[in-house]
């Protein structure tokens, strides 16, 4: 029993996962001993029993256990890419640990020894990450189809799709909340969301090489908080946590946590130490209402959030010439970016100048493991689409998207001119008989519509 309250009892199993019994479910209860936690092979085990031994594949490095959940059977060459593959992200999770304990260790956070080996799943297709997410998750938050990875308190695992391990930027930032739970945080304590998304966001790099940490100025949170400098009162995330769960709002949440998190730990250090060793102390299932939380950081920090908000832009500014940061957005005006179902995808926006809208490009596998064959469509708001099916793509190979207008009906949809549209990723394993039907023009269509 690791905590009580709001109706329930939490227990902690041998494997670390946390399950909630309804105290008025409880009729008897009798005290025995801790039960040994899970080991690795013992982890192992349980998850290809959950997942299935020909579905999954392990490399394990202490403290942590990586398993690759597939889509279907690989051939030798693809064995040999997974192999490769699970290392690098074994690798990668290893050098997490890493960075993170060195930047806990330097702002004195109370930093307890690991119970349970730390697990990170990578599901290769979508639909599967989809699927786990809604279980692991209740549906509750976001939406599985916004998620790219996650990590659950309950069951102490990190999620995350195949395809966001391209530049492992989501692997780290949920790699984070993993550390700060198993290190510093009681699992199911009631830690302000901002604080969680605030010091996972400062450790955002983009690629393998983890350069970056929360005392940094990081490029494009700084960018979008020009965006929303005005108009956002920092009280409202530090008292609730509803915009994060948001499709809509979440962005701009992550945005402010960022930058909250950023004035606190670079202009109130000995104040951010004190908060989180009393973050650290918070038990599972109590209750923080929202006027304990705004309470509790004026109390801690000595400043009321409207004086900490108004000296944001002075020392972002600040933080930007001594760092020699560059602002500027790496993404060309006219382009978008979308990444789907293993492929990633940059494009143009074209014209004919009679009203239609088109685009050209480029695609990427960014499946390490096979062969795939795409189908992209861009779908404007007009009413019209624009499709090309491009097979046998190679892992890491990219292919043209050659320029096409936009001037088949999408059915069910009203058409009338657009400069908008967006872009829709599908694919399938090369050698699928999917994959066969789509060369032949037997294609899914448009996504919108009908």
């Amino acid at each position: 029993l690791i905590g009580a309250g709001q109706g329930f009892q939490a227990l902690e199993r041998w494997d670390g996962q946390i399950q909630l019994v309804p105290t008025g479910a409880i009729q008897a209860r009798e005290m025995v001993g801790d039960p040994d936690p899970i080991d690795v092979p013992g982890m192992q085990s349980l998850l290809t029993e959950l997942f299935g031994e020909e579905n999954v594949r392990f490399e394990s490095r202490a403290p942590f256990l990586v398993s690759m959940v597939l889509d279907g059977a690989l051939d030798r060459v693809g064995e040999q890419r997974c192999t490769q593959f699970i290392k690098k992200a074994s690798t990668f999770m290893k050098n997490v640990d890493g960075v993170f304990l060195r930047f806990a260790r330097s702002m004195k956070f109370p930093i307890r020894d690991l119970q349970f080996p730390l697990v990170l799943l990578i599901f290769e297709s979508d639909d599967d990450f989809e699927s786990y997410a809604q279980l692991a998750t209740g549906g509750r938050g976001i939406s599985a189809a916004n998620i790219a990875g996650f990590y659950s308190i309950l069951t102490n695992w990190l999620a995350v799709r195949m395809s966001t391990c391209d530049t492992f930027e989501v692997p780290l930032h949920e790699a984070i909340h993993q550390q700060m739970y198993n290190r510093v945080l009681q699992r199911l304590a009631p830690i302000p969301k901002w604080f969680d998304e605030g010091i996972a966001t400062g450790f955002e790099a983009n690629g393998q090489n983890i350069n970056v940490h929360p005392v940094q100025v990081n490029s494009r949170y700084a960018r979008q908080s020009q965006r929303l400098a005005t108009g956002v009162d920092w009280r409202t995330i530090i008292a609730d946590d509803q915009a994060f769960t948001a499709d809509v709002l979440a962005g701009d949440a992550y945005t402010l946590a960022w930058c909250l998190h950023w004035m606190l730990v670079t202009q109130h250090e000995d104040a951010y130490q004190d908060y989180v060793a009393g973050l650290s102390q918070l038990t599972p299932l109590a209750e923080l209402g929202n006027r304990e939380r705004l309470q509790l950081f004026e109390e801690t920090f000595g400043h009321s959030v409207r004086e900490m908000q108004s000296g944001f832009g002075p020392a972002i500014e600040l933080g930007i010439r001594r760092q020699k940061v560059d602002l500027r957005d790496p993404m060309r005006p006219g382009y978008v970016e979308q990444q789907q179902q293993l492929g990633a995808v940059q494009v143009k926006a074209v014209g004919n100048g009679q009203g239609l809208v088109g685009a050209e490009g480029r695609l990427k596998n960014i499946s390490p493991l096979r062969s795939m064959t795409y189908y992209v469509t861009i779908e404007t708001q007009g009413g019209q689409y624009a499709d090309w099916v491009l097979p046998d793509v190679r892992p890491s190979q990219t292919v043209n998207l050659p320029p096409k207008i936009a001037n088949h009906a999408i059915p069910g949809a009203r058409t009338g001119p657009s400069t908008a549209f967006q872009v829709w990723i599908r694919s399938v394993a090369a050698e699928s008989p999917t994959a066969e039907q789509w060369k032949d023009g037997r294609v899914p269509g448009p996504v919108t519509g009908r």
